[in-house]
């Protein structure tokens, strides 16, 4: 048995794996303190948790990085290995400064084109929304960078004087007949559009009409009103630390 963390801005997935198949997920908010600790306890339980063999983690946030190792090493007695740094991504970057792409980005790219074989574009609808292409001999060329839909809610609230902060869900009416409702549909359908042209925009540049495929906390609302994504598959970036993970370790054998 062995553990793959995926660590994000607003959630850190938790995959517990036998061998190459997921037994079980999990996901926590990222709070920074006494409420991650909490969260990682109920959720990775030593009393109740056989002791993993490895710990695997992707990270896109320095600050929860700190508090997961702790609790790993403090009681599981394992050193957790981070992709990027102790384990490499098997999967060219032919992007102007490879090293600065986010590494839930290349997993979910090597994920993703596992799967497909061909051209692929991988929309992520969490924190922030990405928008990433990988090319027909599986290498990640670059992609779009936008703000997620809770992102949004959270500037329209803090640099206003009145408006609300509010949870996103699909409107029931286009136009709203109160605050709230305008927000939420403002949000909603304003990012159906932006990631439907923008899928549109990168099919017409790269002339061919590649798989989409999406991925991340807010895939499940946004995919139904946007017909170009064809598949969506929540456990992404879990299966993509796997794939790293795996082919890890099979290099090691072999060498």
């Amino acid at each position: 048995m062995w553990l793959a963390i995926d660590i994000g801005n607003t959630n850190i997935h938790i995959g517990i794996f036998e061998d190459a198949v997921l037994h079980s997920s999990y996901s926590v908010k990222t709070e920074i303190s006494r409420p991650l600790l909490e969260n990682l306890k109920n959720t990775l339980n030593p009393a109740t948790l056989t002791k993993p063999q490895a710990v695997v983690i992707s990270s896109v946030n320095p600050k929860g990085e700190v508090f997961v190792v702790e609790y790993i090493q403090k009681h599981f007695f394992v050193n957790p290995q981070f992709i990027g740094k102790d384990i490499p991504i098997p999967m060219p970057v032919l992007t102007d400064q490879p090293e600065k792409v986010g590494v839930d980005r290349l997993v979910n790219a090597l994920a993703a084109f596992g799967r497909t074989k061909s051209w692929t574009i991988v929309v992520d609808a969490g924190t922030a929304i990405t928008i990433d292409v990988i090319n027909n001999d599986g290498a990640f060329m670059g992609g779009i960078i936008a703000p997620g839909m809770g992102i949004s809610s959270k500037a329209l609230h803090h640099f206003t004087a009145l408006l609300p902060e509010i949870t996103i869900e699909k409107p029931k009416s286009v136009f709203g007949k109160n605050t709230k409702d305008a927000i939420n549909s403002g949000i909603y359908w304003g990012t159906v559009g932006m990631v439907s042209r923008l899928i549109n925009m990168l099919c017409d540049e790269l002339k061919c009409q590649p798989a989409i495929i999406a991925t991340g906390g807010d895939a499940q609302l946004l995919s139904p009103e946007i017909p170009q994504i064809t598949a969506v598959i929540p456990s992404l970036t879990l299966e993509g630390i796997k794939i790293v993970y795996k082919r890890n370790l099979a290099s090691k054998i072999r060498n």
